[in-house]
């Protein structure tokens, strides 16, 4: 399903244009220092980093929709302090869950971001924090290969209705389909309880037509169609 996105060949000459678009539709932001500047700096240095804005589903080559998530993408970058966050600035009550973190490939190669939803939850304080860990590791990766998707592999295992609606739910999705663009090959939904009689529409309601073909309902029987033995949890084996 990576290749609903279109190529790098596909969108390359349209670089030029965004940047030029961008600057000047977000100049006032750019002059009052609404982004990073080190955002700005790979934009407009970083081919494959531009390139991501204009293959994502939600952009598909538009330049003008490219230049708008530019601008969110941005902004929700410098809310966070992403370019100066570290694993160290994290508690141990976040990192000691394991609750997201990359492991392995699928059949195709693609690197997995396993996401244990029911450890993905937080309250008062440490919400902002779980967000801000969510990011970063999904930025590690992102930073260093924007353009080689992966499979966000999400266990829902032992997860209920309150999981599934919850604000680090939306966020996660966010990430995957704005924050991060070009990020997911395609989402695996797993072992979904069986009291959701509509499953996709409780994760669908957040992703677009063409993003919700992305998105699979996996069963145990089902998941070494798609990941290998060796690299499965052995929960999944």
């Amino acid at each position: 399903m990576a290749d609903m996105n279109l190529k790098p060949e596909d969108v390359a000459e349209k670089v030029p244009s965004l940047r030029m678009v961008f600057k000047e539709n977000y100049a006032e932001n750019i002059m009052n220092g609404v982004y990073d500047q080190r955002d700005l700096d790979r934009l407009e240095n970083e081919e494959a980093h531009a390139r991501t804005f204009l293959r994502t589903l939600r952009t598909n080559g538009d330049v003008a929709k490219a230049v708008e998530l530019i601008d969110v993408c941005f902004k929700f970058r410098k809310s966070i302090g992403i370019w100066d966050l570290s694993l160290d600035d994290f508690p141990s009550e976040i990192k000691d869950k394991n609750a997201i973190y990359f492991k392995g490939q699928d059949k195709k190669g693609h690197p997995i971001l396993y996401v244990n939803v029911k450890e993905n939850i937080a309250t008062g304080e440490h919400m902002p924090l779980l967000k801000q860990y969510i990011a970063l590791i999904i930025e590690k990766h992102h930073a260093k290969y924007p353009e080689q998707m992966c499979v966000v592999l999400m266990d829902m295992g032992s997860t209920d209705a309150s999981n599934l609606g919850t604000d680090v739910m939306k966020y996660l999705i966010a990430c995957f389909t704005s924050y991060f663009p070009v990020f997911v090959a395609y989402m695996i939904s797993y072992n979904m309880p069986s009291l959701f009689n509509d499953a996709r529409s409780n994760l669908g309601m957040f992703l677009n037509d063409d993003q919700q073909q992305k998105l699979l309902l996996v069963k145990k029987n089902e998941i070494s169609n798609f990941i290998a033995d060796e690299y499965l949890w052995p929960h999944m084996k």
